[in-house]
């Protein structure tokens, strides 16, 4: 990028900026990004669009000279999911079942992209239809280490700067869960706020879709755009992070002690030095009570894999010999539940709301650790927990997955407070349609020192 190093943005305000002024150009954002995507051995792309991006930088770029940027995201590079579906892109959700299909129109969430002037520079890797939390993407803090699932491209691609901001999609915890194994922030709007048309389903009642940048600034950014270009309004209220950010005033919810204990020791010491820093920076922290973990599990795996195999079986049921292992594991474990069962679950589903609803009231956010354990090693496929071996999967979604089912917006943030040197993420649950409070506490949190 045609910059010093003390002036190469990190965030897309800093990048607007230099295009504003003229210091920098779509066409060097773009041509640094697909220079970084050439030389990344994280494996966050699946595919790109190197011409394609190369001529929409150079459109915003006369754009940009002429003082007629078609939206705050004019030239900014951006990626997005496998699954999400981009005219003439493959859409192979990480699957070989799916291997050589082409989307032929976009979601519409890529519309909302494309209208607001950003430059797609490609698609991002995810494990096999958003089932796993497990790869292939690898962790910038540890290669050896798993980035997270199932959106962990992108969320790579935002943390090497391969892009400014990535779509994700979210059934258990796919935006947050790579957020904080990358450090970087995921959000997961309420549910129905974006659509998710054209976007390759796992589980119709539970997935969400979401955006995912640097800087909680950036993200409300990407829901403004993604709302609006949507037929909507702006998700964030026109929040600015930048400015007035801070956690005077701000009421925290927390769950007990006991409840966060299965936790790893490490993982909660760096979610209560989050948790006091909040309380020294203005903000009172209200015990509140949460649906018990293993209750949100016994309703999670039913519902999740009973719709991902009623969708599967009717589509794809003669490739059954080219899924990886744990979509034919996942698939024949839904088939197996029974409708009796699947009921059950969807009728324990208004109690976890409700449960939720009441913890919120009188807070403007619960706060959790986003992850109960730290990234597994690649190829681990189970861990301990609470000193019990548990499936990693399982492990990973124990904290995040509750929101999917209960519909609330939730936020994995990086705290200003996190220890150097590894990732760290601070989830935050807020009211329905309440994301610009939400956002408003997140910004707290990053700016805690």
């Amino acid at each position: 990028m045609s910059t010093t190093a003390s002036r190469t943005p990190r965030t897309i305000r800093e990048l607007r900026d230099l295009y504003d002024a003229g210091d920098l150009t779509p066409v060097d954002a773009v041509e640094d990004a697909l220079a970084r995507i050439g030389a990344d051995e994280l494996r966050a792309f699946a595919h790109t669009r190197a011409t394609e991006a190369r001529e929409e930088a150079q459109q915003a770029a006369r754009r940009w000279a002429a003082g007629t940027p078609l939206g705050p995201l004019d030239g900014v590079p951006v990626a997005v999911k496998s699954m999400v579906a981009m005219a003439g892109m493959p859409q192979d959700a990480g699957s070989r079942v799916l291997e050589g299909r082409y989307a032929y129109r976009d979601a519409t969430l890529v519309g909302a992209l494309r209208q607001a002037g950003a430059v797609i520079v490609g698609t991002t890797t995810m494990d096999e239809f958003a089932l796993t939390t497990l790869g292939p993407a690898r962790n910038p803090f540890d290669p050896g280490r798993t980035a997270g699932g199932s959106s962990g491209g992108s969320a790579v691609a935002v943390r090497a700067g391969m892009c400014f901001a990535a779509i994700g999609t979210d059934t258990g915890g796919s935006v947050r869960i790579p957020a904080a194994c990358c450090a970087v922030v995921g959000l997961k709007p309420t549910y129905g706020l974006l659509p998710t048309d054209g976007i390759i389903p796992l589980a119709w009642s539970l997935d969400h879709a979401g955006p995912i940048g640097r800087t909680v600034a950036d993200v409300a950014l990407m829901l403004d755009v993604l709302l609006s270009g949507a037929g909507g309004t702006g998700g964030s209220g026109g929040f600015d992070p930048a400015v007035g950010a801070g956690l005077a005033g701000a009421r925290i919810g927390v769950p007990s002690d006991e409840y966060l204990g299965i936790a790893e020791p490490h993982v909660l010491r760096d979610f209560r030095t989050a948790v006091d820093a909040a309380r020294a920076g203005g903000a009172e922290i209200v015990p509140v009570e949460l649906p018990d973990q293993d209750e949100v599990k016994a309703v999670h795996w039913p519902v999740l894999s009973a719709e991902m195999a009623a969708y599967h079986l009717r589509r794809f049921g003669a490739a059954e010999d080219r899924y990886d292992a744990p979509m034919k594991d996942g698939i024949a474990a839904g088939a197996a539940v029974t409708t009796e069962e699947y009921l059950r679950a969807q009728r324990g589903r208004p109690i976890l709301r409700a449960t939720v609803d009441e913890a919120l009231t009188g807070v403007d956010v619960i706060a959790l650790p986003t992850l109960a354990v730290d990234p597994p090693e690649l190829g681990r496929t189970e861990v301990e927990l609470g000193g019990r071996p548990e499936d990693a999967v399982a492990a990973m979604v124990r904290l995040t997955s509750l929101a999917n089912h209960t519909g609330h917006p939730a936020v994995s943030v990086p705290p200003g407070a996190a220890p150097e040197g590894r990732p760290a993420g601070v989830q935050l649950i807020g009211r329905h349609y309440d994301e610009p409070r939400l956002l408003a506490v997140a910004a707290g949190l990053e700016a805690l020192s």
